[in-house]
């Protein structure tokens, strides 16, 4: 038998991006489903004890070992080191890995320095196209990272074609060598969850709409209340379910907006703001909507998206590239995302169906899975 890969994979549980968690959950379980001698040995590298524990308690895969990179988490282990060096000559603890195959997402450090191979990843390009959503001091940071990337010897992931675009446009004589892997998501079991606990649990009635992004001013949830409202005015009651972590950094009053929005247009019986509630409630309440809404302005490859693909459950979508690219084949009603008519007439036209649609008609989203986990490996080699 072939000896195993050794991958690094940088892991970090932050719920203020928690798609940036989800990515590499989402690859380990790809990489799971493959055939036992094709899978990696895979060596998480965690920057907090709290990520260690996280990733202790959610990852189950036979060939996983766990490190506690530079971050927080070391600070006691270098002054430790520090101590016994003086005294003794020693360094009691090492936090270098040696003999990685590969590391992924590549970050500056010592700990990573020791991979063949370093794989960067970018997300999105979206402060090129969208600067009014960051901060001068965002947008330089951003800029200075992409453009030592662009520059260097190693492999790109980016999660589109449209992303590829959007890199070759900005980088036009980039060194590095830019592979398009689209990735596909796994879901924790929620199936088993009571729907009818659940909706007393967070005061829902039988029919709703969700909404399942973060509050960030991008994600665009602004048009759905305003769609909300319009409907109101004309006698139509609906119910939209908002979840996620209500935190933008970038715009800190993006939240506050909504809520005076609502309170000021007395659609307050209309919407209903979750928070970032637990994932299996979440996925269980996708999974009962009459259909998920994705608004959002841009996006790298959402994870929403993906989440519906895998439900086969419906979806009203910003009509925007990488929706489009996402949504091949797919019964996904777009929208206009700066059109709240178009948005109000197809909650109104979908609140009235008992069923609305299936996502596919043939979902074989598992192959999607077990593709992103070889391909991942495929770049490793």
């Amino acid at each position: 038998m072939a000896k195993r890969k050794r991958i690094g994979l940088s892991y970090t549980y932050n719920e203020n991006w928690i798609g940036g968690t989800y990515y590499i959950e989402n690859l380990v379980n790809a990489l799971n489903v493959l055939n036992d001698e094709e899978k990696p040995h895979i060596i998480l590298l965690t920057d907090s004890y709290e990520s260690f524990r996280t990733a202790q308690q959610k990852f189950n895969y036979p060939y996983i070992s766990f490190q506690l990179g530079s971050g927080e988490a070391n600070k006691g282990f270098q002054l430790l080191n520090r101590v016994t060096n003086r005294l003794f000559k020693i360094r009691l603890f090492s936090q270098k890995i040696k003999a990685l195959d590969a590391v992924f997402p590549y970050y500056k450090s010592e700990q990573q320095s020791a991979a063949k191979k370093k794989i960067y990843w970018v997300a999105d390009f979206q402060e090129h196209f969208a600067p009014e959503f960051f901060s001068k001091d965002d947008i330089a940071s951003r800029l200075q990272n992409q453009q030592e990337i662009q520059a260097s010897a190693g492999h790109l992931i980016v999660s589109s074609n449209t992303a590829l675009g959007h890199f070759k446009s900005i980088f036009p004589k980039h060194t590095v060598k830019v592979i398009v892997l689209p990735f596909a998501v796994a879901h924790p079991p929620y199936q088993d969850i009571n729907i009818k606990l659940l909706l007393e649990k967070y005061q829902l009635p039988a029919r709703y709409f969700i909404c399942p992004n973060q509050f960030w001013k991008h994600k665009n949830q602004m048009v759905v209340l305003k769609a909300v409202k319009e409907l109101k005015a004309e006698g139509i009651e609906i119910t939209v379910a908002f979840t996620g972590n209500t935190n933008d950094y970038r715009n800190p009053h993006y939240f506050t907006e909504m809520k005076a929005f609502v309170e000021d247009n007395n659609i307050g019986n209309n919407v209903k703001f979750l928070g970032f509630i637990d994932r299996r409630d979440q996925l269980q309440l996708m999974n009962n909507a009459i259909a998920i809404i994705q608004p959002s302005l841009f996006e790298g490859w959402s994870t929403v998206v993906e989440d519906a693909k895998l439900m086969n459950k419906f979806l009203l979508v910003s009509d925007i590239e990488i929706h489009r690219e996402q949504l091949v084949n797919s019964s996904a009603r777009f929208f206009d995302p700066y059109n709240v008519n178009q948005l109000a007439q197809l909650l109104q036209q979908f609140s009235e169906h008992r069923s609305p649609p299936l996502l596919f008609e043939n979902n074989t989203y598992h192959e999607s899975v077990e593709k992103f986990g070889r391909t991942f490996l495929q770049i490793i080699d």
